[in-house]
């Protein structure tokens, strides 16, 4: 094997699956056999469609048969093969074409350009523009937009999205396009973006100020500073998981409904709480339930999507449940609240929701109705009677993580995590479970700052020793044991890196260009963005059930979290259905230490410490949908 080149990071980012522009079906004119070849050409086998689409051309006369030739470059595009395509347009006489057509030509070939990380051939591809009221133009947007981030000009290539969305027709491309914009910026270099941003549009400001608290991990002043300085700004939507950090990135649809979950349920503490400990019930009296959650500020849309949750959930059990919405955004107005409530009559108090108003709620000695807090202590508090804890956590995606590792034989772990509070907590919970479960954290790295700098601590964590002699290399590999790299570690049977999607577009390309391309890599949830990629194939993750088993059983929960509502907000829409299913139970004087009820966002399991922990699903990414990951056979064990 020869030795590998380092692509730059930059142009590891946001690897292309532009796909191509909406096609027609084939007319009544094409030769009947043509469009039968069409029909039978396998799915998603795209050198065969190409094939049929050639056929069809054959039999036909300019100028129907140059766009029938156009349709199968872009088929084989596609597919990857872009020498193929190269090929059927090499043969058009292109300079003669209709300018719509000939700007088809000119979007394959930035297609290829960008597989080839040609990334300013396919600007200069793509400058010319596109004819005006062209139905391109936002593909030849989206496509600079894509190329600019890789060519390090993150305002740039936001200002090209930004444009796009302008001439985009449907709430989906809209919330595609964000993300695009998202990805991009959060991956991507930001040293100077800020200072060239002051002279952009607004939209394309706010977008770039807002990544850059993401990048410093901003307080929730700055962020409700944003929010303030950009009203009715598109990354509003983003700006609820940020000023959230216990709540995980939420990635698009299911995957495949035929394929058998893997769970993967977490039997150690819940994150955050303290060691287990005789946690004691409170009785619940007749009276209505009580949410405390934000009603103002940035954290707004969060509350209301929990409170809809939780009323719809309540709807569908049949009952008239009478609940009522109290404001709690800090710790003094969740003291506050909690005994208004209580004083009012409330039998069963959900909320508060951030881990600071938890914490003092805990701690103020009163707790006299019980609670299901929407968050968890912190590590080394122990709650109160009564005092229950749900949220959603990375941290037990880190557990559920090692759970699924162990049982397929997987017990040495190396570790990479960013360099965070949020970091921190995820290695610990993943470290922890990991020994419980007989398994060892082998070594541990953080990464930080820009992406550029990122292949030290991968390289660091493998222990990685560069070989320049391409004889020497071949030289090491044959002489070394079966299984054994020369060049790399050898004593891991795993990685666990929390990375975003963007993030592990850098990362896992990184992980294998330093000889851990065979090992196995485990991710949070935060990596699911529902479509994969070249870069994100083949990673695992542990996430929600209703995020990833397509059956019947989440349809429609899923439909409803997901209506109006952006990703990360449908997740607390979910949160607060299940939340409703624990504050039933409590207010029944039926939920206790080591039940298990099951849930949209996981297996619900209380813990004999008062803390619900989710039971999670287990799947691997692909170049499209996620695979859900088969159980683990005996030999695992």
């Amino acid at each position: 094997m020869s030795p590998r080149r380092l692509i730059p990071p930059a142009l590891l980012l946001l690897a292309v699956h532009a796909g191509c522009a909406a096609r027609p079906a084939a007319t009544e004119s094409a030769p009947a056999v043509a469009v039968q070849a069409q029909k039978t050409a396998p799915a998603g086998d795209y050198a065969a469609n190409a094939r049929a689409l050639e056929q069809t051309a054959a039999q036909m006369a300019p100028p129907q048969s140059y766009d029938y030739h156009l349709r199968a470059a872009e088929t084989a595009a596609d597919g990857g093969d872009f020498a193929y395509a190269g090929r059927i347009l090499d043969a058009l006489p292109v300079p003669t074409l209709d300018p719509e057509l000939q700007l088809r030509v000119r979007l394959v070939r930035a297609r290829a350009a960008l597989a080839r990380n040609d990334t300013a051939g396919a600007l200069w591809i793509l400058s010319p523009g596109y004819p005006q009221g062209s139905p391109l133009a936002e593909r030849v947007l989206l496509l600079r937009g894509r190329t600019l981030f890789r060519l390090n000009d993150p305002v740039g290539a936001t200002q090209a999205l930004v444009q796009r969305e302008r001439l985009l027709g449907t709430p989906a491309a809209v919330a595609e396009n964000h993300d695009a914009i998202w990805s991009g910026l959060s991956a991507g270099p930001l040293d100077s973006a800020l200072a060239r941003a002051g002279n952009a549009d607004p939209v394309t400001r706010g977008w770039v100020e807002l990544a850059n608290l993401a990048r410093r991990n901003a307080s929730l002043e700055l962020y409700e500073g944003w929010r303030q300085r950009y009203p009715g700004h598109p990354g509003q939507d983003r700006l609820a998981g940020l000023m959230m950090p216990n709540a995980p990135p939420l990635a698009a649809p299911p995957a495949p409904a035929n394929a058998q979950p893997s769970p993967a349920a977490p039997v150690a503490a819940a994150p955050g709480a303290a060691p287990a400990t005789a946690f004691s019930t409170l009785p619940a009296k007749a009276g209505f339930y009580a949410l405390l959650l934000p009603q103002g500020g940035g954290l707004s849309a969060i509350g209301e999507a929990i409170r809809t949750g939780f009323t719809a959930a309540a709807a569908r059990a049949g009952g008239n449940a009478d609940l009522r919405v109290y404001d709690a955004g800090n710790p003094a107005a969740a003291a506050s609240a909690y005994n208004q409530a209580v004083s009012e009559g409330a039998g069963v108090v959900v909320g508060p929701l951030l881990r600071g108003d938890v914490n003092a709620l805990s701690q103020g000695g009163g707790i006299r109705t019980p609670v299901l807090a929407l968050n968890y202590l912190d590590s080394g508090r122990n709650g109160p009677p009564g005092f229950y804890q749900f949220g959603l956590a990375p941290e037990d995606e880190a557990r559920a993580a090692a759970e699924d590792a162990v049982a397929r034989g997987l017990r040495r772990a190396l570790v990479l995590v960013p360099e965070t509070e949020r970091g921190s907590r995820v290695l610990a919970a993943f470290s922890q479970h990991l020994g419980e479960l007989g398994g060892d954290t082998v070594a541990t790295g953080r990464y930080s700052g820009e992406p550029k700098n990122w292949s030290a601590p991968v390289s660091s964590l493998l222990h990685y020793r560069p070989v320049e002699d391409r004889k020497k290399a071949a030289e090491l590999r044959a002489n070394a044991a079966p299984g054994v790299d020369p060049q790399r570690r050898n004593d891991f049977d795993f990685v666990f890196i929390d990375a975003g999607a963007s993030q592990a577009r850098i990362l896992w390309p990184l992980f294998r260009y330093y000889h851990a391309e065979r090992m196995p890599i485990y991710d949070t949830a935060a990596v699911n963005e529902g479509q994969g990629d070249a870069d994100l194939a083949g990673i695992r993750f542990c996430d929600a059930p209703w995020m990833l088993d397509a059956g019947d059983t989440w349809n429609a929960l899923r439909g409803a979290a997901l209506s109006g509502r952006s990703p990360d907000l449908a997740r607390f829409y979910v949160m607060g259905d299940d939340s409703y299913t624990l504050a039933l139970r409590l207010s029944q004087n039926s939920l206790h230490p080591l039940d298990e009820l099951p849930g949209a966002s996981g297996t619900l399991r209380v813990g004999d410490d008062g803390a619900v922990h989710r039971g999670l699903v287990c799947a691997q990414t692909t170049e499209g949908r996620p695979r859900l990951l088969d159980a683990p056979g005996p030999a695992a064990q």
